[in-house]
C-alpha cells in the first residue's frame, strides 16, 4: 500500500463510477497501471465492495442510531433476534455504555417507538435501550481512515 494506492481508495470513495482513465490522468498513470492496483486491492481486501448513497429524507425515512445494553453471554442471540427486522441496517458491537449500536431506518417516530417498544424490547437479556434521532450527517473527514494511514504510527500531539 502506498500514496498512489491511497488516492486511488480516495477517488473511489469519492465516487466509485469514476472512470480508470480519469483516475490515471489524475493521478498521472497509465490506465493499466489504476486496474492493476484496483485489482490487487480488491484481491487484498483493501476493496470490499462498492456502493451508493442515497438520501434517507428524500425516501421518506428517518435514521437512529438505537443503543442497547445486553446482559449476560446472550449476545449471539440477541443478534439472531434483531436479524429478523428490517428496519436494522446495521448492528456494532461497541465498547462503552452500550454493548451493541444499531443503525436504524423508519419511516415516522410513532414506528420506532413500536420498534422499540413492541419488538427490540421483547428480546430476552436486553436490559437497557437509548435512542438518538439523527438529524443531519455532516462529513467532516471522509477520508480519515486513508489520510491517518500516512501518519506515523507515534502520535504527534
Amino acid at each position: 500500500m502506498d500514496l498512489t494506492d491511497l488516492n486511488i481508495l480516495k477517488m473511489l470513495r469519492q465516487d466509485s463510477r469514476e472512470s480508470l482513465g480519469n483516475i490515471a490522468l489524475k493521478l498521472g498513470v497509465s490506465k493499466a497501471t489504476v486496474s492493476r492496483r484496483i485489482s490487487k486491492l480488491e484481491q487484498e481486501g483493501y476493496i470490499s465492495g462498492y456502493t451508493i448513497t442515497t438520501s434517507s429524507s428524500k425516501l421518506g425515512m428517518m435514521r437512529a442510531i438505537i443503543g442497547l445494553e445486553v446482559v449476560g453471554p446472550a449476545m449471539g442471540s440477541v443478534i439472531d433476534e434483531l436479524r429478523q427486522f428490517d428496519e436494522i441496517e446495521y448492528v456494532h458491537k461497541v465498547f462503552g455504555d452500550h454493548s451493541l449500536l444499531c443503525e436504524v431506518y423508519s419511516k415516522s417516530v410513532d414506528l420506532l417507538y413500536d420498534l422499540i417498544q413492541n419488538r427490540i424490547l421483547k428480546i430476552p437479556n436486553i436490559q437497557n435501550v437509548e435512542v438518538d434521532i439523527l438529524i443531519e450527517k455532516i462529513p467532516l473527514n471522509p477520508n480519515a481512515e486513508l489520510e491517518l494511514m500516512t501518519l506515523p504510527a507515534s502520535n504527534p500531539h
